[in-house]
């Protein structure tokens, strides 16, 4: 079945089916005609598709890619080195002794709160760290750039209007405004 779709989304025009129903471009509307051209399994695998198609074809999606695989492999093996009874966790002592920034925050690191740290537990508590990083970076540069127009528009505000006069050339006055008299050097 096709469907006709208008060429603006946000226009309330109405889809004609090829079965010669019309619906109306609303949510609902288009929730039917998904539900009624689509099963959920379909649904499910065209946004999976569509999902994957947009990570392989954005140049951002695979460099952030190269940098979580840089970020695993390094974590990776700062965790191996601190395990020194290789049971794939660190416990308070290990942590203390190897990842001393880790053992401060121990508790919040240990998700479980099982007395040990995995891997696992590791990488998500440095991703979110990173995350926190990045919000406080956005909120200072939204500060900073709404500090800055404020400023721009304060030194609009201020500016005086300059009226361009027309000095006459027998005047005393030069273009800056001062007396050319009192600028000539005096003969001594």
């Amino acid at each position: 079945m096709l469907l006709a779709l208008p060429a603006c989304a946000d226009l309330k025009l109405p889809i004609r089916l090829s079965d010669n129903r019309v619906v109306d471009n609303d949510d609902a509307g288009l929730a039917k005609t998904l539900e009624h051209n689509f099963s959920p399994e379909d649904r499910a695998r065209l946004r999976r598709a569509l999902t994957e198609y947009a990570r392989n074809t954005d140049p951002d999606h695979q460099l952030m890619q190269q940098k979580r695989k840089a970020m695993h492999d390094s974590i990776s093996q700062r965790f191996n080195e601190c395990n020194r009874d290789n049971d794939e966790t660190l416990d308070r002592e290990e942590a203390t002794l190897c990842l001393p920034q880790v053992a401060r925050h121990f508790s919040y690191v240990d998700l479980d709160g099982d007395g040990v740290i995995t891997l696992e537990e590791l990488e998500n508590a440095y991703a979110k760290m990173t995350e926190r990083q990045r919000e406080a970076e956005s909120r200072t540069e939204a500060q900073q750039a709404a500090a800055s127009e404020a400023d721009m528009d304060a030194k609009l505000k201020n500016k005086p209007k300059s009226n361009p006069s027309v000095i006459p050339a027998s005047s005393s006055v030069n273009s800056s405004g001062k007396e050319s008299a009192g600028l000539r050097k005096r003969p001594s």
